[in-house]
């Protein structure tokens, strides 16, 4: 667990900890439920470390604030920890699991570009170039807690920013009883 000692120096135990957790719950199940289970945990981090406030600067950004006043100090702090976490965590599940780096679904390359190790993030970028993003952003769709990591990293006004609120709403509203 070298990784999660080099990007969590401060919680690695922790991290190592609830990677192996993570690692037990996702380790024989395919794509489809490994990011159902991973998009499970983001959203409980989430509410937990970010708490409404955040999650509402979050999801918000600079866009619904009067005169593009950014986020507190506060909520931007929370918000990169959130993003380094829970990618971390990704990455840290990942390494342990140990599989070949070839993408073979979205929910795979959605995950692979999420997490902080370059080559899975590679392969992910080459899957997408030839299968295009509509698939990945179907998948980003239904996954919620994805679309919270993403705006988490991605900075205001971005593409990816973009598409990650959108989802993020989209999935929000399909959870929503009629």
């Amino acid at each position: 667990m070298r990784f999660l000692q080099r990007t969590l120096p401060d919680s690695w135990r922790f991290a190592q900890q609830m990677t192996l957790d993570l690692l037990r719950q996702v380790e024989f199940l395919g794509w489809p439920d490994r990011a159902e289970t991973f998009d499970t945990y983001f959203v409980r981090q989430a509410e937990g470390m970010l708490r409404p406030q955040g999650l509402t600067d979050l999801v918000n950004g600079t866009c619904q604030r009067p005169m593009a006043e950014p986020p507190a100090a506060e909520s931007r702090d929370a918000i990169a920890r959130f993003a380094l976490w829970s990618r971390s965590l990704v990455t840290g599940v990942l390494l342990e699991l140990d599989e070949g780096v070839e993408v073979s679904e979205p929910d795979q390359a959605l995950t692979y570009i999420l997490g902080r190790d370059f080559v899975r993030a590679r392969a992910a970028a080459r899957w997408t170039a030839q299968h295009g993003l509509a698939s990945i952003g179907g998948s980003l769709e239904r996954l919620p807690g994805y679309a919270l990591v993403l705006l988490a990293s991605s900075p205001n006004d971005t593409a990816e920013r973009f598409l990650a609120r959108d989802a993020f709403w989209t999935a929000v509203m399909r959870s929503q009883p009629r």
